[in-house]
């Protein structure tokens, strides 16, 4: 599995052709007045590429969001299936299948302002480098 990206947004719905439809993307900065924040929600849209071969097996995406010392605030996980043979027969020999998940974290508590991260899985294993968050008051 390759991970071909993972972003943070405020929507992001998937269409019936797969492709993921986002808005408000690209952020990792919530401005919160107080501490504790509650966010309403919070979407990850990951798209991994597999072979083939790993399309023939289920596997299981988990994020964690977590403190920045590692204790987890909130789990979100997605399901890839199994791709039907006819749908793994017409991927060109050497070309890896796209794979667009979603998750979903709704109504999020920050209890403090500062950083946190969002840790993926693929199949129990990290994926990347967490991706960074941080909660922050307003300017002054």
């Amino acid at each position: 599995m390759d991970l071909d990206f993972a972003l943070i947004a405020d929507g992001i719905s998937v269409r019936a052709d797969g492709k993921l439809d986002i808005y408000g993307a690209g952020f990792d900065t919530i401005i919160a007045p107080s501490v504790p924040a509650q966010h309403p929600r919070l979407m990850l849209g990951v798209r991994v590429l597999i072979s083939k071969h790993e399309a023939e097996r289920p596997h299981s995406l988990d994020i964690f969001l977590q403190t920045a010392d590692g204790d987890e605030l909130a789990r979100a996980q997605a399901q890839a299936p199994p791709l039907p043979e006819e749908d793994r027969s017409q991927v060109p020999p050497g070309r890896q299948i796209g794979i667009g998940l979603l998750l979903a974290f709704n109504n999020l508590v920050f209890p403090q302002y500062g950083s946190y991260q969002l840790v993926i899985h693929w199949d129990g294993n990290e994926a990347r480098a967490p991706l960074r968050m941080f909660v922050e008051a307003p300017p002054a």
